[in-house]
């Protein structure tokens, strides 16, 4: 996809200049950054002042060109915040409203309402108002209704942003599902980083209109520019792992990076799907220059510091323990244990502070 758009907003102007190809791209910043604009902007419900837009080799607007297709002609699929369902109709009439306004039995291929409303689960819901959704429920419905008219390219601002954690981890699961199991190319706009780490394939960090790092998410997180940028944000690691065993009567479960390094996470019965995602937040490890005894965590794992970054009295570490792991420590403590590159340490993990995703 090219993205060039220069967009005056009230307080500084949205210029931004990238390409990209990826399943799901991040635009992750701070609140007022401009995302939402930038999103609104490619969807044809912003005007820009100059710039370009292509998505899939397909020029949407141009201003060199006099090129500026209707929302309706872009063929994308928007899911705002709050998902903008119509309080009037059933889910199964908001789903089929898109797809009856696109041209949905025009459109051969494989994304079908039976296929859709399998993925997302939702098909219990078909005949209830919207009235009667919960918030994850809502999401859902909102996301199936784009997926159905069969876009070029799904845009989602914040989906998960009015949700608690415990919604968002359950909803997390059927996003990962939109991405693996229909081949629209999606632009997902956070400033969360767990939701970053386990969706997006590239990010693209802004911050006041202006684009100040992108790459693959665990590589962008090394920069100076984007501690800065998290500076107040939880950093979340997140894994894909495999299931080995689990122990009811001793509480926890055991997984296995692709490493052969195995971890011990709080117990939950043998699942279905042998993959798994797990998460822990940067804040939760502890690191020791010696293997530790008589302690009652159940992670003690070596590993080699790989990057130390520093940021107003903050550090961020970077550790390799058969995965890469992120660890946020005080300045004084890398200080006091003389980590830097190349210095061998053990992380120290207890086993509930792991999360299943």
């Amino acid at each position: 996809m090219l993205l060039r758009c220069r967009i005056p907003l009230a307080n500084f102007e949205l210029a931004i200049d990238v390409s990209f190809d990826a399943r799901v791209t991040s635009i992750f910043g701070p609140s007022g950054s401009g995302k939402t604009s930038l999103l609104d902007a490619i969807a044809g419900l912003r005007s820009m002042t100059a710039g370009e837009i292509e998505i899939g080799g397909k020029t949407i607007f141009s201003s060199t060109r006099a090129i500026n297709r209707s929302p309706q002609d872009r063929e994308v699929g928007y899911v705002p915040q709050e998902g903008a369902l119509f309080p009037h109709l059933s889910v199964r009439r908001n789903i089929l409203f898109g797809a009856d306004r696109n041209g949905y039995s025009m459109k051969p291929g494989r994304i079908t309402m039976d296929h859709v409303v399998e993925i997302l689960e939702i098909r219990d819901l078909l005949d209830r108002f919207v009235t009667q959704l919960s918030g994850g429920e809502a999401q859902r419905v909102a996301l199936a209704r784009a997926i159905l008219s069969r876009p070029q390219l799904l845009l989602l601002d914040e989906p998960l942003a009015a949700l608690d954690i415990g919604l968002k981890e359950r909803i997390l699961p059927y996003l990962a599902r939109v991405r693996d199991e229909f081949s629209i190319p999606m632009i997902y706009v956070t400033h969360n980083l767990t939701e970053v780490l386990t969706l997006a394939d590239w990010v693209l960090m802004i911050r006041r209109g202006q684009l100040i790092a992108q790459g693959v998410p665990r590589e962008v997180l090394r920069s100076t520019h984007a501690i800065a940028q998290i500076e107040e944000e939880k950093v979340e690691n997140v894994f894909t792992v495999t299931f080995v065993e689990s122990d009811a009567e001793a509480g926890r479960s055991r997984v296995r990076f692709e490493s052969g390094e195995e971890l011990l996470i709080p117990y939950f019965p043998r699942p279905e799907n042998r993959f798994l995602q797990i998460r822990i937040n940067a804040d939760d490890i502890i690191v020791g220059i010696q293997r530790p005894a008589g302690i009652s965590a159940g992670n003690i794992v070596p590993g080699v510091v790989r990057g130390v970054e520093r940021l107003n009295g903050q550090a961020l570490l970077r550790v390799d323990a058969g995965e890469l792991f992120y660890v946020r420590l005080t300045a004084s403590a890398v200080g006091r244990l003389g980590l830097k590159e190349g210095t061998a340490v053990f992380l120290i993990m207890k086993t509930r502070s792991f999360r299943l995703l």
